[in-house]
């Protein structure tokens, strides 16, 4: 039900019409072992599957089962729902060492500087434009949440 006053309430905020959208809990649970089979072996333990492309706001779920790097991006917001397992968000501070992997996201490097809170089943949480974030994840366990990308305006 938060999903779809949420693709609602976007849909009244970028004055577009959107289409309905509606994906059930049960499907949303199901992505978490589908994620984890598509994860490639002897790299970063993550996989993720768009969901859908609404032009200034896209949907994805992904999977983490290792930390991801600092990112930052300058364009979007990141919004996350957690679905399943558990993870700390670092954001804020600054990158030191990060590269421009394309023109106005960076990823690498550390954060400094940041603070942290812990996400689990339920919890959602929204960063900024231009906000330092990194997903870390402990050894054993996994992460499986939407992630909602809104174009800055």
């Amino acid at each position: 039900m938060r999903l779809l006053l949420f693709v609602g309430l976007m849909a009244g905020l970028s004055g577009q019409a959107a289409d309905f959208v509606h994906w059930p809990a049960a499907k949303l649970k199901g992505y978490s072992p589908g994620l984890k089979a598509k994860q490639p072996t002897g790299k970063a333990q993550m996989a993720s599957e768009q969901l859908a492309n609404l032009g200034n706001y896209t949907f994805m779920v992904a999977r983490r089962d290792e930390s991801g790097e600092p990112e930052v991006h300058a364009g979007w917001n990141d919004i996350f729902i957690a679905q399943d397992g558990e993870a700390t968000l670092i954001y804020g501070g600054k990158v030191e060492g990060g590269k421009e992997t394309q023109p106005g996201e960076t990823r690498g490097g550390k954060i400094v500087g940041g603070k942290t809170q812990k996400l689990a089943a339920g919890d959602m949480a929204i960063i900024p434009f231009g906000t330092p974030h990194q997903t870390t994840v402990e050894k054993g366990k996994h992460f499986t949440y939407m992630v909602i990308k809104v174009e800055k305006k």
